[in-house]
């Protein structure tokens, strides 16, 4: 079998959407929008490979990402600042080819490695792999089977949370204020802030495919989460909340919230996102009933002996990270989102 490999054009681009749109196993972090939000956002070189057959069809996809770290070295991720992406192909033979096109192409830009982030399916080859990720799934029904499957602890919780008076909107006119309650929170973790032009720009290219969700209190946004909807999955990849009002529950209800949202508007799966295994927030996001799925961060290791050592519990960036959360929230403003592009284990 001959696999025939092509970079993406703007003409094969309706071959892409296609696929996307008729593959089973096809998640939103393929979908092409990311393209463009991360070329315009970060000026990140894409690689994104398409196989085509005889008859010019698709059949495997790969989106990938050329970035460099503070020090100038190369790496390949698809994709960057996702939980997941990685090659979807009709066979083994088809993704094979898909990653030895990877591989060539970090060969040649003398990058580190290529990181292949694949959900549920590793890739059949013997690749080096980081194993600590997982992310959390909930299979949705009616909104009152939920409710009542949570512990009665949590729904006293969220009860409590609207008694407190939060309360939830919707709508991007929020993304400002989002996105400061967001500077706040990741700060307080260590973590530098994506820009916010990052954020408009998501909301530009994907429109009616992804939500923003607040919750209030007297008129002040203090909690919000992107909703990203994708055939019958909605999805979270950025959530924040102002820690100060953990005593009055609002992570609890902004989750409620969430899951009232994608039961009323008919989607099958919510995905909580990326945690890594036995941690505090993946332990928050068990008690809503979801599943633990498995996350493969697979390596083609070019230059680097290894692949990279970064999660929740074994952070090669600590001194950093303690420095990070001493700063005032100016300068981390200032200095984050210039830096984050630079970080390729986020």
């Amino acid at each position: 079998m001959t696999v025939n490999i092509k970079r993406l054009t703007e003409e094969s681009a309706p071959l892409w959407n296609s696929y996307l749109d008729n593959h089973p196993d096809a998640n939103l972090y393929q979908h092409l929008g990311w393209k463009r939000v991360f070329e315009e956002t970060f000026g990140y070189e894409s690689h994104y490979l398409l196989s085509l057959n005889e008859k010019n069809e698709a059949q495997g996809i790969l989106p990938l990402f050329e970035m460099r770290d503070i020090t100038r070295k190369r790496y390949l991720v698809s994709n960057p600042f996702s939980n997941y992406a990685g090659i979807l192909a009709n066979s083994a033979e088809i993704e094979q080819g898909l990653s030895a096109r990877a591989a060539q192409i970090a060969v040649e830009k003398k990058a580190q490695y290529v990181e292949f982030r694949q959900l549920q399916k590793p890739l059949q080859q013997d690749l080096p792999a980081r194993d600590s990720f997982v992310t959390l799934m909930l299979q949705l029904a009616a909104e009152e089977d939920h409710w009542n499957k949570i512990s009665s602890r949590n729904r006293n919780k969220i009860r409590k949370a609207e008694k407190n008076g939060l309360t939830a909107d919707f709508g991007m006119k929020y993304l400002a204020e989002f996105h400061d309650v967001y500077s706040i929170n990741l700060r307080y973790l260590g973590t530098p802030i994506f820009p916010l032009r990052m954020f408009q720009k998501v909301a530009e290219v994907f429109g009616e495919q992804v939500e923003l969700l607040v919750l209030k209190l007297d008129g002040v946004v203090v909690s919000g989460m992107f909703l990203f909807k994708f055939k019958d999955m909605i999805s979270e990849p950025w959530v924040a909340s102002l820690r100060q009002y953990n005593k009055i529950y609002v992570n609890n209800l902004l989750y409620w919230q969430a899951i009232k949202y994608a039961c009323a508007n008919g989607f099958k799966t919510f995905d909580f996102g990326r945690s890594t295994i036995d941690t505090g927030t993946y332990n928050f996001k068990l008690q809503w009933d979801a599943e633990p799925v498995k996350l493969h961060y697979q390596y083609f290791l070019n230059l680097a002996s290894g692949p990279p050592v970064v999660d929740a519990t074994n952070n090669k960036y600590e001194a950093a990270i303690s420095i990070w959360k001493k700063l005032p929230l100016f300068v981390t403003n200032f200095i984050g989102p210039r830096l984050v592009q630079y970080l390729p284990e986020l």
